[in-house]
């Protein structure tokens, strides 16, 4: 199958007119004027990578955690409709017995699923500060265990990619360098540790930063904080959630400025809300609303987005941001981060075609998984 006639961001980032060849699950060519028995013409449309969400709890009425037996394979079709091709499905803080179940659960659907893959798992927690929990439950936060890291990636069948942490607990660098040496992706996030206990937690091996901005100590000129040190480390990936509600449109273009598109992260952080058209709904027996694409607790606590990462690239791009470079950051840094760039996350001869093509709007207008067209507009 060649993909024809479209403009293409190739593996080195760059927008080019070029063919696509693929054969059985893989890009094999890349070239001009490809030959082949079967041509799709995509003139006027953009191929990118497939969109990577690596911090996403739910959608369509269904999340990994709470009660109740969710239908994953319903949040992995509707994501294929929003060129999501790839996810690290994430946990919230739960029971610690709730939160192995729910590590089982994502990893038995990663091996039967045919639209979106789960590539890996993401626990928001559940070693995280009290102060800045957000909407986790407090009952559930417990301080950071060595032995807890063995037993959840036993229980992910080595699914479980990245673990958050407040920097802030005592020995969290022990626990940092030990999860490092298991090869699971440290983030930041939910914390109150100053600049020098997140510089602690960096040069102990934490590379990544939940929802920069959001359940974070607030940046200080005279006390920079968790914000200092991620914003100017060069060793640490931003989560960014572009919904424009989580995060000013300027404050956006701050991390963008700061971190640039090499280590500016896109994640949509949506919950069961996302792909219906309702105002108000539950999550565990908490009522939630609605409103602009964001979700809020009744005292006004922001507890996820019910917008995707489609959402965000189109406002990136609608802000002037060049497509190709909003591809880095929605596709390859994410694969990055959970040490999947190898396989998927850009476009080159030998990955996996795994590839959204956009319309001259910046709408979906095909989704392969695969080298499968799993939605087509």
């Amino acid at each position: 199958m060649i993909l024809a006639n479209a403009k293409i961001v190739t593996d080195d980032f760059r927008l080019k007119q070029l063919d696509i060849e693929i054969k059985e699950d893989k890009i094999v060519k890349i070239g001009e004027n490809l030959d082949g028995d079967e041509k799709i013409d995509l003139s006027g449309k953009y191929i990118l990578p497939g969109f990577i969400d690596v911090h996403i709890h739910g959608a369509v009425g269904e999340r990994l955690s709470g009660n109740g037996n969710p239908d994953m394979q319903k949040i992995l079709n509707y994501e294929a409709t929003q060129g999501v091709t790839g996810v690290a499905i994430s946990l919230c803080v739960e029971s610690y017995e709730n939160i192995l179940k729910q590590l089982e659960l994502a990893a038995e659907t990663a091996m039967k699923t045919k639209s979106t893959k789960i590539l890996g798992i993401n626990a928001e927690g559940p070693f995280i500060s009290i102060k800045y929990k957000g909407a986790m439950y407090e009952e559930f936060i417990i301080k950071p265990d060595v032995k807890k890291i063995d037993e959840m990636i036993e229980h992910s069948k080595e699914l479980l990619k990245i673990i958050a942490i407040a920097p802030e607990w005592e020995n969290s660098s022990d626990f940092i360098r030990y999860a490092v040496e298991k090869g699971i992706t440290i983030s930041i996030g939910h914390t109150n540790a100053t600049y020098e206990e997140t510089m602690s937690a960096i040069e102990a091996g934490a590379t990544h930063a939940v929802h920069t901005f959001n359940a974070m100590r607030p940046f200080n000129h005279r006390d920079p904080g968790v914000l200092g040190a991620v914003l100017t480390s060069e060793k640490v990936y931003c989560e960014a959630i572009c919904d424009y509600i989580h995060l000013h449109p300027v404050t956006v273009d701050m991390i963008y400025k700061l971190k640039g598109e090499d280590r500016m992260i896109m994640v949509s952080d949506s919950v069961n809300a996302a792909g219906l058209d309702v105002k108000e709904f539950e999550i565990n027996g908490r009522k939630c609303t609605v409103e602009h694409g964001v979700i809020r607790l009744p005292d006004g606590t922001i507890c996820g987005s019910s917008m995707t990462l489609l959402n965000g690239v189109q406002h990136l791009i609608e802000r002037g941001i060049p497509i190709e470079k909003v591809a880095k950051m929605a596709s390859y840094n994410p694969a990055k981060s959970i040490k999947k760039e190898t396989e998927v996350g850009s476009i080159a001869v030998g990955k996996y075609a795994d590839l959204v093509v956009l319309d001259g709007e910046y709408n979906v207008s095909n989704t392969f998984i695969n080298g499968v067209c799993v939605y087509e507009k």
